[in-house]
C-alpha cells in the first residue's frame, strides 16, 4: 500500500490534513503525519511527501535531503466551521489572525471569495506593525497568537486541502481507482450544509442563496441538488455549462427529464457515463440528508478531463504560484543606490520595452522582474519565468515556442504550447539568458523582433504580446568579445538596462536585512536587536563578511542560527566553517558605495586630485564635494588602496587597490 507524508509546522494543522485525508481515501493509502522539526531525525521513507505550505516546504528542504516526491498543498477555508462569522453583524471590523502575512492575506481572500464580505478584516501575524485594537478576532487554529486585548476569538479551525490538491495526491500516488468514489460529492456535501446553519436573525433568504451560490460555483464540477421528488433545487453554474442550459429552464423540472434514462428516486447511489451534447461524461448521483428531508447530490464531469486530471492539476498549481508575486514592496533596502535602481526599475515598469536585468546571484533580479510585472498593466496576466540553464538545450525550442503533432519522435498528441504563447498578455521573464546556445539566441532574436513564434514542425506563424524581461549574473559584453553571445541579441535585450548591486556594497543593508530575517526564523525569541544575539565581534564580522551569495547566503545563515539557537549568544565559532575559512582567504575590505566611486575613478584616472574627482561627481550625479572626498581618499590610504608619488600631482591606485577591485568587478 502506497504511503503518504504530511509534514507541517504544528501538530494540530498536521494532525487536521491526516484526517481529511483519511476520510476521503485512507482505506487506499497509509497517511502519517510529522512535524517539520522531526523531519532530520524521521525516516521520511514514503511515496510522496505533502508540505502544508510553502513555508514548511522551504524549511523542510533544507534538513531533508531524500528524493522522495514531494506535492505542496493548496489549503482553503473549512466550509464546516464559518457559522460564526457568517453571524457577525454588517459592517463590523475584526482581526484576522494567522502565522504568516502570506497566509493571514491569502485565507482573507478566501473567506471574501466563499461571500463572506459582510465584515472588514483586518490581518495579524508575528511582526504585524500595524493593526487596530478590536474586540473580536478570527483565527484558523492560531489561537495562541491572538493578542491578549481581544476578548471575542472566533476560531473556524485548520484550513482543509483544496479539492485539486486532493485530486493530485491521487493521481501521484496512482490510486485513480478512487476517483469512482466521487471525491467531489463527499467534499461539498457539508457545502451543502451551510445554508441550514446561517443565523435568521441577521441573514435573508436572499442573502443565504447568495452565499450558497458563490461556495457552489467556486467548484469545478457540474453539481445538481435533486429533492425527494427527483426535482432540481439548486444547480451551479458550470451545471448549466455542461448541459447548455440555463438556470430557469432546469430548476424544478425532473432530473430524468434533463438526463435520460435516470431514476433518481431508487435509494442506491450511483455512477454511470454516457454522453451529453457528443461528449461522455461520468455522472454520480449520491444519496444525502439534510434535517430528515432526503435529496440526492449530482455531480457531472467530463471524462476527458478527469483522463487528462495531471496536465489540470499542473496548470491550476502555476495558476497558484503566479497570484503570488513579489512588489517593489518585497525588495527591502535602506541603501540610497537600491532605491535609486528600484525607482528607476518603477518607471520602466510603465513601460513595454524590453529589460535586461545583471548581476550576482542571490540579488534579487527575479523579484524585480516579478515587481515589474505586478506594476505594469500586464499585472493581471501571467507571469511565466523560465531558467535557461536548467533545461536542456535540445529542448529549448519546444519548450519556449511550443511543437505540433509528429513534430518528433516522442512529440505527444495534439502537440504542446509553449511557453510564450501560454504566457501571451503577460510577461514572460528568461532567467539565466547568458547560458543560452548560439542557435537558439538566433531564434529569440526573431522573436524579439518579429513578434511571432513557430512551433517546432509548424509552417505558419503565431502572432503574440508578450514582455520580455531576461536576466544574467553574466557579462554579457565578455561573453560578446569570446564569440559566445550574439551583439545583436544584447542590444535587442538591452533596451531597458538594469543592474542589481551586490550586499558588499550596500553595507548599510547587511544589518537591516539581517534583523528582518531574525524576526521571520526567531520570531518566537522576540529579539529586539543583534546585540541579543550576537557577541560583539560577531556583529563587526557580519558587517566586514564579503557575502558572496548576497541576500540570499544572509537568509540561509539566519535560518541555521534559528535552528541551533540555545538561548544564548552565538559567537565567532558559531557561524558555519567556510564563513571564517572565506576571509582567512580574503583580502577581508569592504568599500561602501562612494569610496568604491572614487578609487574606479582613481583607476581610470591615474595621477588624479580631489578637486577633478569633485568636478567628475557633479558632471555624474554624484553627492560627492570635495570635503568628502579628501575623508574617502584618506580611508584608502589607509587601507593601503592607492599610492601618493612623491614629485607627482594626485594619486595613483595601488596593487592592493586593484585586487580589491577586481573582486568587486
Amino acid at each position: 500500500m502506497k504511503k503518504l507524508t504530511i509534514v507541517s509546522m504544528g501538530k494540530t494543522t498536521g494532525n487536521a490534513i491526516a484526517q481529511q485525508i483519511r476520510s476521503l481515501i485512507g482505506k487506499h493509502i497509509i497517511v502519517e503525519a510529522v512535524l517539520m522539526s522531526e523531519v532530520s531525525k524521521t525516516n521520511m521513507k514514503c511515496d510522496l511527501v505533502l508540505f502544508t505550505s510553502e513555508f514548511t516546504a522551504r524549511l523542510a528542504l533544507k534538513r531533508y535531503e531524500g528524493n522522495t516526491p514531494f506535492l505542496i498543498a493548496d489549503r482553503v477555508i473549512n466550509h464546516k466551521n464559518i457559522e460564526r462569522v457568517i453571524s457577525l453583524p454588517v459592517g463590523m471590523e475584526v482581526l484576522f489572525v494567522n502565522d504568516g502575512e502570506n497566509s493571514a492575506f491569502e485565507a482573507i481572500e478566501q473567506l471574501v471569495e466563499l461571500g463572506l464580505d459582510h465584515v472588514k478584516y483586518y490581518p495579524f501575524y508575528p511582526g504585524c506593525t500595524y493593526y487596530p485594537t478590536l474586540e473580536t478576532a478570527i483565527t484558523p487554529g492560531e489561537v495562541p497568537l491572538v493578542p491578549n486585548f481581544v476578548n471575542n476569538i472566533i476560531d473556524i479551525g485548520t484550513r482543509i486541502l483544496d479539492i485539486r490538491t486532493i485530486y493530485e495526491i491521487i493521481s501521484r500516488l496512482d490510486i485513480r481507482e478512487t476517483l469512482r468514489e466521487s471525491l467531489v460529492t463527499r467534499y461539498i456535501k457539508d457545502i451543502v450544509r451551510i445554508s441550514k446553519s446561517i443565523d435568521d436573525s441577521r441573514k435573508s433568504a436572499k442573502e443565504s442563496e447568495k452565499l450558497l451560490e458563490t461556495i457552489v460555483d467556486s467548484v469545478e464540477s457540474g453539481i445538481a441538488y435533486v429533492n425527494s421528488l427527483g426535482r432540481i433545487v439548486r444547480v451551479n453554474s458550470k451545471f448549466q455549462s455542461i448541459f447548455e442550459k440555463k438556470q430557469k429552464d432546469i430548476l424544478n423540472k425532473k432530473l430524468s427529464k434533463v438526463i435520460d434514462s435516470i431514476d433518481i428516486l431508487s435509494n442506491e447511489n450511483k455512477t454511470l457515463i454516457t454522453e451529453i451534447e457528443g461528449r461522455e461524461v461520468l455522472i454520480d448521483i449520491h444519496q444525502i440528508n439534510l434535517e430528515d428531508n432526503l435529496g440526492h447530490l449530482v455531480t457531472v464531469d467530463y471524462t476527458d478531463k478527469i483522463s487528462k486530471l495531471d496536465h489540470k492539476i499542473r496548470r491550476n498549481y502555476e495558476k497558484r504560484i503566479t497570484r503570488k508575486l513579489y512588489t517593489f514592496e518585497d525588495y527591502l533596502s535602506v541603501n540610497r543606490e537600491v532605491k535609486e535602481m528600484i525607482k528607476k526599475a518603477e518607471r520602466f515598469s510603465k513601460t513595454d520595452a524590453t529589460i535586461l536585468i545583471q548581476g550576482e546571484n542571490g540579488t534579487g533580479k527575479e523579484i524585480i522582474a516579478q515587481a515589474v510585472h505586478m506594476n505594469s498593466f500586464r499585472r493581471k496576466n501571467a507571469f511565466i519565468p523560465v531558467n535557461i540553464a536548467a533545461i536542456t538545450p535540445n529542448l529549448l525550442e519546444s519548450e519556449l515556442f511550443g511543437y505540433e503533432e509528429g513534430a518528433f519522435t516522442g512529440a505527444k498528441k495534439g502537440g504542446k504550447v509553449g511557453l510564450f504563447e501560454i504566457a501571451n498578455g503577460g510577461t514572460i521573464f528568461i532567467d539565466e539568458i547568458g547560458d543560452a546556445p548560439i542557435n537558439f539566441q538566433v531564434k529569440l532574436l526573431r522573436v524579439l523582433q518579429e513578434k511571432r513564434i513557430r512551433r517546432v514542425g509548424a509552417l505558419e506563424e503565431i502572432p503574440i504580446d508578450v514582455r520580455v524581461i531576461a536576466a544574467t549574473n553574466k557579462n554579457l559584453l565578455n561573453l560578446i568579445d569570446k564569440g559566445q553571445f550574439r551583439e545583436d541579441l544584447f542590444f535587442r535585450l538591452n533596451i531597458l538596462p538594469l543592474k542589481t548591486i551586490p550586499l558588499r556594497r550596500r553595507r548599510d543593508d547587511i544589518l537591516y536585512l539581517f534583523m528582518h530575517f531574525v524576526g521571520i526564523y526567531f520570531r518566537r525569541e522576540k529579539l529586539k536587536s543583534l546585540d541579543e544575539l550576537f557577541e560583539d565581534i560577531v556583529v563587526e564580522f557580519l558587517q566586514n563578511y564579503r557575502w558572496r551569495g548576497n541576500v540570499r547566503e544572509l537568509m540561509n545563515l539566519v535560518e541555521y542560527l534559528s535552528f541551533i539557537y540555545e538561548g544564548k549568544r552565538f559567537e565567532l565559532s558559531s557561524l558555519p566553517y567556510y564563513m571564517l575559512e572565506d576571509t582567512q582567504n580574503s583580502e577581508r575590505i569592504i568599500l561602501d558605495g562612494n569610496e568604491l566611486w572614487v578609487l574606479r575613478e582613481i583607476e581610470k584616472n591615474s595621477g588624479i586630485g580631489r578637486s577633478s574627482l569633485a568636478q567628475l561627481a557633479q558632471k555624474q550625479n554624484v553627492n560627492l564635494g570635495e570635503g568628502k572626498i579628501r575623508g574617502i581618499m584618506k580611508k584608502l590610504e589607509d587601507k593601503k588602496l592607492i599610492d601618493y608619488k612623491k614629485g607627482k600631482r594626485g594619486c595613483i591606485i595601488s596593487e592592493r587597490g586593484i585586487r580589491v577591485l577586481e573582486s568587486y568587478e
